[in-house]
């Protein structure tokens, strides 16, 4: 790991380790208010230190306003292993299926399901007549990069410029007819 990386990798855990970020580090100002006048206040939290109904609101709004569909694999004993949010969606114009996230429990990642998972959907991709493929990477997240890398995904023309200040990637891959 090179020097920048570690000093990086510091700042990334102190963060993780600070009760609230926004309120210790001045980022929320005095007034927030809405276009039309109500008055907000807001606060951070880890998701096992929400208030039940909290996270229950959360979840709603979520699963109202993505409209996503999960991928779920199970291993022999019937146990959950792996799964993937997905959206099939229009961007720019183009048909496409949005992989938003894959999460593979610890004792099977690296054994292929992510290929696995993706191989679905790009089956369905193509059966349903899309366009392309996309994900969203983090930029510091290189085993991911080269995940997709590897099975085909590129850089997107929607992806943000090099001269920005990036920190995700928009990937995608083409979807070949049958």
């Amino acid at each position: 790991m090179s020097a920048a990386a570690a000093t990086k990798k510091k700042i990334v855990k102190k963060a993780v380790r600070t009760k609230d970020l926004l309120e210790s580090n001045n980022c929320i100002p005095e007034a927030m208010i809405t276009l039309d006048g109500d008055p907000l206040t807001c606060y951070t939290s880890w998701a096992t230190n929400l208030p039940s109904e909290t996270f229950e609101w959360v979840w709603t709004l979520f699963e109202k306003n993505m409209r996503l569909i999960f991928l779920i694999l199970k291993n022999a004993a019937g146990d959950d292993v792996a799964y993937c949010h997905y959206r099939i969606d229009m961007d720019h114009d183009y048909a496409v299926i949005y992989c938003y996230e894959i999460q593979v429990e610890t004792e099977y990642q690296r054994k292929g399901l992510g290929s696995i998972i993706m191989n679905v959907l790009e089956k369905l991709a193509v059966k349903l007549g899309m366009d392309k493929m996309m994900a969203t990477v983090f930029k510091y997240n290189i085993r991911s990069l080269n995940f997709f890398r590897k099975i085909g995904f590129e850089e997107d023309e929607t992806s943000p410029m090099e001269e920005a200040e990036r920190d995700y990637l928009i990937l995608s891959k083409e979807v070949s007819v049958l």
